[in-house]
C-alpha cells in the first residue's frame, strides 16, 4: 500500500498566491561564453568550455535527426504531457506513467515543486503554531536553484553546513519538515549517496518531502543500484528529478522529468504551464533515452577521465581536489562527469586561476556564488583535516585530448606568481 503524507495529496491544492519576494539576485550558472569573451576582451578567440558538465561526446546522433524531423511539424502544438516520452521514462524505471512528470529541464520542476507546495507548506506552519518554522532545507555548497525556489515561494530556509572534504553524502536533517533539497550525486562536491541509506532517512521523515537531484547520476557506473526512480511508487514523501540534457548534452533543448507519486504529479501538472516541452526537444529526448550503446560509451569514458583527470590534478601545485586524500577507499561512489577543486598553498585566487585559462582558451567554473566555496573558505573533514582555501574551481570531465590540454596550461600557471 502507498504510503502518502497528507499535505502532499492533491486535497490540498491551493491557488497561488502573489510573491512578496524581491531582491533576488539573477543567479550565476556556468557556459556563458559570451559574457567571460566581452569582459576581458576575447573577442571570438576559441574558449573551450569545462564550467559546463555535459557529456562529452556531444549529442547523440539519433536524437538530432529525431529533433531535426520533429520541426517539420513545427505548425502545430506539441502533445499535451509529452505522452509517447512519459510512457517510455515509465517502463524505463518500471513506475506507472502516473508517477512521471516531463519538465522544460530539471530547473523548471525545481520551481514547480515550489510553488505547488507554497501555500499548504504554509498553512501547515501555521497548523504547528510556529509560522515561522523552516519549511525548506538543504545543505550547502549545493545547486542554487533550490535555494532560489524557497526565496521565490516564501520557503524559510535552513541550510545544514557540513564538511566539504568527505568520500560520500550523510547528512539528512531530523525532525524537519517541509522540503528537504538533495543531490545525488551532489553539484558542485560530486558525494553521492548510499541508497539504501537515504531509503532509511525517507521512510523515518513523514512530514518530509525529500527531493532527490539524480541529474548527475547516470554517468556513475552502477546507476542502476543507486537510482530511487522506482522507489517512489510506495512512498508519498519523495520525489526524483532526473536529467535528460546533461547526459545526451542536449541542454539547449532544455528536457528533464520528475519520478514521484501520483498524487505529487498530479499536483505539479496542476501549476505546469502547458506545452513547455517544445516538439523537438521531446523527439530528440525520446531518441536519446533509447540510445543505450551511447550511454555505455559515455559511462566508460566519464569513469577513465575522472580517474585520470583526478590523478593529475593532486600533482600540481596548488591544486587540491576536494576530497579526504589521494586515494579513496573501497566502496566510494564514482564521481559524475566534473571534479572540484580548491587552490591550497598557492598565491593564486580562483577569479585570477579562472581569468588566465580563459586568456588561454579554457573557460572553467569559478564557484565563489557556492554558499560555503566563497573566497577564503577553509575547508574541514574527518580526522580533524583544515585546509585553508583561496577559492575553489569546478572542472567538467571532457575528451582526453582536451583533458590535457587543460592540464597542461594550469602546469604552466600555478607555478608562477599571478600577474606574470
Amino acid at each position: 500500500m502507498s504510503r502518502t503524507l497528507p499535505i502532499f495529496t492533491t486535497g490540498h491544492i491551493q491557488t497561488p498566491r502573489q510573491s512578496r519576494s524581491a531582491g533576488m539576485k539573477p543567479i550565476s550558472h556556468g557556459g556563458n561564453i559570451s559574457a567571460i569573451r566581452r569582459r576581458l576582451g576575447l573577442g571570438q578567440r576559441p574558449l573551450t568550455d569545462f564550467s559546463v558538465s555535459l557529456n562529452p561526446l556531444g549529442p547523440p546522433p539519433n536524437a538530432m535527426a529525431a529533433a531535426r524531423t520533429a520541426l517539420e511539424t513545427c505548425e502545430r502544438y506539441p502533445e499535451p504531457g509529452c505522452h509517447k516520452l512519459t510512457e517510455y521514462i515509465a517502463e524505463k524505471h518500471g513506475v506507472p506513467s502516473e508517477c512521471v512528470i516531463v519538465g522544460a529541464g530539471t530547473t523548471e520542476l525545481i520551481s514547480l515543486i515550489g510553488q505547488s507546495l507554497r501555500e499548504i507548506l504554509s498553512m501547515h506552519a501555521l497548523e504547528t503554531g510556529d509560522s515561522e518554522m523552516s519549511l525548506s532545507h538543504l545543505v550547502e555548497p549545493t545547486y542554487s536553484e533550490y535555494k532560489r525556489t524557497s526565496a521565490l515561494n516564501e520557503l524559510p530556509l535552513e541550510s545544514w553546513s557540513r564538511h566539504i572534504l568527505g568520500w560520500k553524502q550523510e547528512f539528512f536533517p531530523r525532525s524537519a519538515n517541509g522540503i528537504y533539497w538533495t543531490g545525488h550525486p551532489n553539484n558542485p562536491t560530486g558525494r553521492a549517496w548510499d541508497r539504501e541509506t537515504l531509503l532509511h532517512h525517507v521512510d523515518n521523515s513523514e512530514d518530509l518531502l525529500t527531493v532527490v537531484d539524480e541529474a548527475y547520476l547516470p554517468f556513475l557506473p552502477d546507476e542502476k543500484e543507486r537510482t530511487l526512480t522506482a522507489d517512489v511508487v510506495n512512498r508519498g514523501n519523495l520525489l526524483v528529478l532526473r536529467s535528460v540534457t546533461k547526459v545526451y548534452a542536449i541542454a539547449g533543448l532544455r528536457v528533464g522529468y520528475a519520478v514521484a507519486s501520483p498524487d505529487m504529479v498530479l499536483r505539479l501538472r496542476q501549476f505546469q504551464e502547458p506545452w513547455t516541452v517544445a516538439a523537438p526537444a521531446e523527439a530528440a529526448a525520446l531518441a536519446a533515452l533509447q540510445d543505450t550503446e551511447y550511454l555505455e560509451k559515455s559511462v566508460d569514458l566519464i569513469g577513465s577521465e575522472n580517474d585520470r583527470q583526478t590523478e593529475r590534478l593532486w600533482d600540481i601545485p596548488g591544486i587540491r581536489p576536494a576530497w579526504p586524500s589521494r586515494v579513496a577507499p573501497e566502496g566510494t561512489p564514482a564521481r559524475a562527469n566534473f571534479i572540484l577543486v580548491s587552490l591550497a598553498e598557492t598565491k593564486w585566487t580562483s577569479p585570477q586561476v579562472h581569468d588566465e585559462l580563459a586568456r588561454r582558451g579554457f573557460l572553467v567554473r569559478e564557484c565563489a556564488n557556492y554558499a560555503g566555496l566563497e573566497m577564503g573558505t577553509t575547508l574541514t573533514g574527518p580526522g580533524g583535516q583544515v585546509v585553508p582555501t583561496n577559492g575553489h574551481l569546478r572542472f567538467a570531465v571532457r575528451s582526453p585530448e582536451e583533458n590535457d590540454r587543460l592540464f597542461a596550461a594550469l602546469a604552466d600557471v600555478m607555478p608562477r606568481k599571478p600577474g606574470e
